[in-house]
């Protein structure tokens, strides 16, 4: 059995669909089950932040934004780079200010990912405070708590419809398969195999 987890959400459904191309079907859950058995895979469903959690302790296989990879700074093997989940990791502010980087010292910075933010900052020699939030990055310059966000851009609609712009691409992201460590050798030919098969249809 190969233990392999997914993220919850979009995401899923594209990972889906691309394991289908090398006959793998997904099982998906019913009702509010979280653990599917099907056809020699244990199929586990969880919160996208925890996807690269699990795979570095213990779960053989995931998919996972490499967004979340690098934020958590997760030890995990990544064998492949998925052909969807494409997107960018940015700074976003007012779009009724005409600000650059280099002007943002001392500015609150809301953000999902704090250590990427805390480094890009740092690497561009900036000063800034972050508040870690959980979802509607939107709303922190909107209610006056934070000056900018750090959030995940695709179509850039979201942001656009809340008086928003990006000024700065910190990273493209994209979705990843990953490997555990030791599973990449206990289940050294099983994970090799469906490596192999993903990536001739990638």
């Amino acid at each position: 059995m190969i233990n392999f987890v997914l993220p919850k959400g979009r995401l899923m459904k594209k990972a889906a669909i691309v394991l289908e191309k090398i006959g793998v079907v997904v099982k998906e859950p019913q009702d509010r089950e979280l653990i599917v058995k099907d056809n020699g895979f244990n199929w586990i469903f969880s919160r996208v932040f925890d996807v690269p959690v699990f795979v570095e302790n213990g779960i053989d296989v995931g998919i996972s934004g490499s967004d979340v990879i690098d934020e958590l700074n997760a030890d995990v093997f990544v064998p492949l780079e998925l052909p969807f989940g494409q997107c960018r990791l940015s700074v976003i502010t007012s779009a009724q200010k005409d600000l650059r980087i280099e002007q943002m010292t001392n500015y609150r910075i809301a953000t999902k990912f704090p250590n990427m933010t805390k480094a890009f900052f740092a690497d561009v020699g900036i000063e800034v405070n972050v508040i870690k939030l959980h979802g509607s990055m939107e709303l922190a310059p909107k209610i006056g708590i934070a000056d900018a966000i750090v959030d995940i851009v695709d179509s850039g609609n979201t942001i656009r419809a809340n008086g928003l712009k990006e000024i700065y691409k910190i990273r493209d992201v994209g979705a990843r398969l990953i490997v555990n460590r030791v599973s990449q050798k206990t289940k050294f030919q099983e994970i090799n195999d469906l490596v192999e098969r993903l990536s001739k249809v990638i």
